[in-house]
C-alpha cells in the first residue's frame, strides 16, 4: 500500500571530499556524491529521492556547505536525518544539518549567492597533505598584483572569458561581490594562498579559470589591467588556464 503521509521537503547541508568522485551529478556506474547521498536516503526512507542541488561541483572539487533538498513521505523528524545519514554515508561525505522547508523551496533556483575558495600551495617541493587540497606551485606569486587584478573583477560583468566553452548557461553576466586573496605560512615550509570568490552565481569552471588567470598575473605572465581587457573581449581563449579541481571548495550557499 502506498504511503499516504503528507509530502515534505527537506533541506540538507552537506560536506564532502570530492577526490574519489566524478562530481556531484549522478552518472551510471561511476562514483558520485549525489549517488552516495541518494542511496543513504533511500535506506532511511525506502524512497528513491530526487535531489536538487545548489551547485553541481565537478570531479575532484570539494564542499563544506553544499545545499540540497528532496521531497519525502517519511515521518522521520528532520533532525534525525543527520545522525541517520552520517551512519550510512562513506567517511568522505557528511551531513551537518537537516531542516524541513516549504514545499516550494528549491536549493538551486532559490540561492542568492555562493562563496567558493581556491587554495594554492607554493614551495620548492610538493606537500603530501596538499595533494588533494591545493594547486601546488614551485614559484612565488606576487600577491599584491593578484589583488589589484582581482579588484577589476568586482562588480557586475559579463564573465564569458572566464567560463568553460561547455557551459550551458544562457549568459555569463554575474555580480561579483568580493574577491579576497590572502597568504599564510604553512609549516614546516611554504605558504598557502587562498582566493575566496563571493558572487550571486557562477558559470561552469568560472572559479577555476579565474584562479588560473590570477596565478598568471602572480607569476608576471599578465598585468593586472589585463583583466579589464578580458572582460571587454569576452573570449575564453584569451584568459588563463583552468586551475586543477583539487584546489576548489564550495564554502557556503546563501538564501533569502
Amino acid at each position: 500500500m502506498a504511503d499516504l503521509s503528507p509530502i515534505r521537503n527537506l533541506k540538507l547541508i552537506v560536506e564532502y571530499d570530492g577526490t574519489a568522485y566524478v562530481g556531484w551529478q549522478l552518472q551510471a556506474d561511476l562514483p558520485t556524491v549525489q549517488g552516495a547521498l541518494a542511496r543513504a536516503i533511500q535506506r532511511m526512507t525506502g524512497e528513491a529521492p530526487t535531489l536538487i542541488v545548489a551547485g553541481r561541483t565537478d570531479a575532484g572539487v570539494h564542499a563544506l556547505g553544499q545545499t540540497t533538498n528532496f521531497k519525502t513521505h517519511s515521518r522521520t523528524e528532520a533532525r534525525r536525518f543527520v545522525p541517520g545519514l552520517n551512519a550510512l554515508l562513506p567517511r568522505d561525505i557528511s551531513v551537518h544539518e537537516a531542516t524541513e522547508v516549504p514545499l516550494t523551496f528549491d536549493a538551486r533556483h532559490d540561492s542568492v549567492s555562493k562563496r567558493y575558495r581556491y587554495r594554492i600551495y607554493t614551495a620548492a617541493h610538493r606537500a603530501a597533505h596538499e595533494e588533494n587540497r591545493a594547486w601546488q606551485l614551485r614559484r612565488t606569486l606576487d600577491l599584491e598584483a593578484m589583488q589589484v587584478a582581482a579588484a577589476h573583477l568586482v562588480g557586475e560583468h559579463d564573465f564569458n572569458a572566464f567560463r568553460s566553452v561547455e557551459c550551458d548557461a544562457p549568459h555569463a553576466r554575474r555580480a561579483m561581490y568580493a574577491i579576497d586573496i590572502t597568504r599564510t605560512l604553512r609549516p614546516p615550509v611554504g605558504s598557502v594562498i587562498e582566493i575566496v570568490f563571493f558572487a550571486n552565481a557562477f558559470c561552469r569552471h568560472m572559479c577555476r579559470i579565474l584562479a588560473g588567470t590570477l596565478v598568471e598575473v602572480g607569476i608576471g605572465k599578465r598585468t593586472p589591467d589585463n583583466m579589464l581587457e578580458l572582460l571587454t573581449l569576452r573570449e575564453r581563449t584569451l584568459a588563463g588556464v583552468t586551475a586543477p579541481p583539487c584546489g576548489l571548495t564550495l564554502l557556503e550557499v546563501h538564501y533569502p
